[in-house]
């Protein structure tokens, strides 16, 4: 891709604009030409570094802090060059500023210069990187051509660089609330994460999203499991179809999608019902919880007692009960999961896999509701009670960093103890 090669050629010719880089008394290292050699040239001079450092700090030589610096600069610009490889700037910039602070504290002004002569650069790769985007969004056939060609090797690595670029589109399109622009990247991550799934499972896409006859003879025996692993499945395989069809103009469409989505719905609120979890409620309160929007309940992701609580608010795509919870259900795994990554309680989203979880009914005059219509938002709120997710050991330990959730008895009684 063009624009990645000038990222490349100018981080090669950085690396060789920087005098003294590999000097030690009179020898000087050239950079090699090719990518690999110039990484194998970075390891040889990193592992005669640390032979010679180790030597010289027993002989307790005046040349060890020289080596140990020219050490410290190498590792560094191999980091920095796979972050640049990688296009991955924000990190790149974070490395170098990171690295100035520390010399400047140890009032080391020859490393002071080294890394502000790198940060200069840095931070013009990053101008080039929003002039890329700019152009890039600047009329829609740029990022569907773009798209193309990055999916058009078809192959696995060449979907995760993909996913990777536009990962970076979508990360300055937020920063400059290009929605129209979000709302097409997102469209291209979800198909390419189908694609990855198309290529790297047991199912075939293309005969899946074909016709609805060889979809329902897959989907339908997920859906009627009796696990609720078999249902999830399901999930993850209809949404993987759905995006799939999307990108390849299957004759399935999103009508026919939507009735398949509200069966899986309904299937995971009746497996909730039919295991009785609902049950467990009586387990933690003998009454039914008092909810208050916005002064008790306010939407996030709770600890209460030994379980985690999920309260958010949707938009139903159905009226009936039963789909709604399991909507809701499907709403709040999502949310629980992308906030376990975004606080590092996780390595991966695939890592995590939810045991019991139940809608805690509202309960108000007339008569007890698993959701609360919030008139000024018009979304429905409903609070989601986990209490197993993947074991019970990494429950209690997550929910550690979570806040505490109070409901009106607990906070009447909160509010009665003694300072």
């Amino acid at each position: 891709m063009r624009y990645r090669s000038k990222i490349c050629i100018q981080f090669l010719l950085l690396l060789a604009g920087i005098p003294g880089m590999y000097v030690t008394g009179q020898q000087t290292v050239k950079p090699a030409v090719s990518h690999v050699a110039f990484f194998d040239s970075i390891d040889r001079r990193i592992n005669y570094l640390q032979n010679q450092i180790n030597s010289l700090k027993q002989s307790r030589d005046v040349k060890y802090l020289n080596f140990q610096r020219e050490l410290d600069h190498t590792v560094f610009v191999k980091k920095l060059r796979e972050y640049i490889l990688d296009e991955n700037l924000d990190m790149a910039k974070k490395l170098v500023e990171t690295l100035i602070e520390k010399s400047e504290f140890r009032k080391d002004l020859a490393s002071v210069k080294f890394y502000y002569e790198y940060q200069d650069q840095v931070y013009a790769l990053i101008k080039q990187q929003r002039m890329h985007y700019q152009m890039l969004f600047k009329k829609g056939n740029n990022l569907r051509k773009e798209y193309g060609t990055w999916i058009a090797p078809a192959t696995v690595p060449a979907y995760q660089k993909a996913l990777r670029m536009i990962s970076l589109a979508l990360k300055y399109a937020r920063e400059n609330d290009l929605a129209e622009t979000i709302k097409l990247l997102e469209n291209y991550q979800a198909q390419t994460e189908a694609l990855i799934f198309d290529a790297e499972s047991d199912y075939d896409l293309v005969v899946l999203t074909e016709n609805a006859k060889n979809f329902e003879k897959v989907f339908l025996p997920m859906v009627a499991s009796d696990s609720m692993q078999g249902i999830r499945d399901a999930e993850n395989l209809l949404n993987h179809c759905i995006n799939y069809g999307r990108l390849m103009g299957s004759p399935l469409n999103g009508e026919y999608f939507k009735k398949k989505a509200m069966q899986l719905t309904s299937a995971m609120s009746d497996l909730l019902d039919r295991e009785g979890r609902e049950k467990e409620l009586g387990r933690y309160t003998d009454q039914s919880v008092i909810a208050f929007f916005d002064t008790i309940n306010p939407c996030g992701v709770f600890k209460w007692h030994d379980q985690i609580i999920v309260i958010d608010e949707f938009i139903p795509t159905s009226s009936m009960e039963n789909v709604k919870k399991g909507e809701a259900i499907i709403h709040a795994d999502k949310m629980l999961a992308t906030y376990l990554q975004k606080n590092k309680l996780c390595h991966s989203v695939d890592d995590i896999k939810f045991g019991y979880s139940f809608i805690i009914p509202f309960k108000s005059n007339a008569k007890n509701s698993s959701f609360y219509f919030n008139k000024t938002s018009q979304k429905w709120q409903f609070m989601a009670c986990y209490t197993i997710v993947v074991s019970p050991s990494f429950t209690a330990s997550v929910s550690k960093f979570m806040p505490p959730l109070f409901f009106e008895d607990e906070m009447s009684t909160a509010q009665n103890l003694p300072d």
